[in-house]
Formats: C-alpha cells, structure tokens, sequence
C-alpha cells in the first residue's frame, strides 16, 4: 500500500498518540519531580551531570527511568513481533497496557511518586515503540526531534524541487500538533485536577484501545465473510 493511501483513521490515531505523549510528558515534568517521562535523551544528560557530581540516588533513579522505558518497548515488540505498520496486528493490548501502566502510576503518585513515574515510562516506552516504521517512513509519537528534523528535511526536499509525498509531511505536522495540544492541555487542567490529571491520558489510551479492538473485531469478521 502506497504511503499516500495510508488511512485517514491511521493519522487520527497518530495525532491522538502524540496527544496523549505531549499530556504525560508535561504532567510529568509539572508534578513533584519535574521529570521528563516521555523521551529519554534528556534523562541521560542528567545521568551524566549526576554521575559527575555524584548523587548515587539520582543515579539509581534515572537509570531506573532509562530502564523502564526500554522495558516498556520490550513489551511492545514481545506483543507484537514488529514495529512496522501492518493492519491486523493486536494493537489494542498494548493500548490496553499503555491505559493500565498510566492508571497504576496515578494510584502511586501520592504515595511512592518516583516509582509511580517509572510506571508511566514504561507506558511511553510502550506506546512509542508500537509503530515505529511505515513504508521507510520513521514514525514516533512520544518525542519530536526526529519528527521536527523530517518535516525540515521534506521542506529542504520540496525546495529543491524533488518529489514529496504530501501525507509524508501531513502526518508529521499532526504528531507535532497533537503533542503540543496535549501538552497545553495538561498545563491548563493540572491546576485544577492536580494529580487526577493523569487519569485523562489513562482514559485516552483506555478509548483508543477499545476503538481498535472494535475495528480489528470488525475487520476481522469481514474478511472471514469474504
């Protein structure tokens, strides 16, 4: 299937997908730890000014991030034996753990907050490493530099003239888009939701697994018919 007739339910699913990221990584750099959830690079800087400057349960914490994290792709790839885009592959489980990994961090929160954050990086390690590749196309939906570097590549491509699938580009402005809008959302109702506001992307994840549970059910039973 052609890049340009990739599904319009599918970049729905991207926009939705990097909303939820953009909502968990500022809930967590605004609540109790201010730690960046969402994507990783960050976190090793600080592991090596802490591993500099020596703060052995600053260290122990952030490795227990990275690790995290990297279990959560795990998962993905144990669930779903490829991180390239296929229809038909179960990815409502993992949306299912994503929603659980989300809510079980909720629960911690008030009571162990540095282990309750560490539930919601494996959610994003989970959630990022579920579709990783369309059709030579890198798609990640829980950070933005690759994402920004695409979009000033095409731009770069289509300034020389060359020949760029329009949706290439479509589908990266909605993975920046969604993650920002998740992100101002989450800053606008944290005030107010406090802690409950990791409860909102624990719902998304919960309503888009079951979306594609009823679309693979759906799917499914239609080609048996055929």
């Amino acid at each position: 299937m052609p890049f340009q007739r990739l599904p319009n339910w599918f970049q729905l699913g991207a926009f939705l997908l990097a909303f939820n990221a953009g909502m968990i990584n500022v809930l967590g750099l605004i609540t109790l730890l201010h730690q960046s959830i969402s994507h990783m690079t960050g976190n090793v800087s600080m592991l090596a000014m802490s591993l500099v400057e020596w703060q052995p349960e600053h260290i122990i914490f952030l490795l227990l991030v990275i690790i995290c994290y990297v279990c959560g792709s795990f998962y993905s790839g144990f669930i779903l034996g490829s991180s390239h885009f296929r229809l038909g592959r179960r990815y409502g489980l993992p949306l299912s753990l994503v929603a659980l990994f989300i809510f079980l961090c909720w629960l911690l929160l008030p009571y162990f907050p540095r282990y309750g954050l560490l539930w919601a990086c494996t959610a994003m390690g989970l959630q990022n490493a579920m579709v990783s590749h369309y059709k030579g196309t890198i798609i990640r939906t829980t950070h933005l530099s690759g994402v920004l570097t695409d979009i000033g590549l095409a731009l770069g491509y289509k300034a020389r003239g060359l020949i760029v699938e329009n949706r290439r580009i479509v589908l990266h402005l909605l993975i920046f888009i969604g993650f920002l809008l998740g992100g101002i959302l989450a800053a606008s109702v944290h005030p107010y939701l406090k802690l409950r506001s990791f409860l909102l992307p624990a719902t998304l994840s919960l309503a888009l697994s079951i979306s594609y549970w009823v679309v693979y059910l759906y799917s499914t039973s239609t080609s048996h018919k055929d």
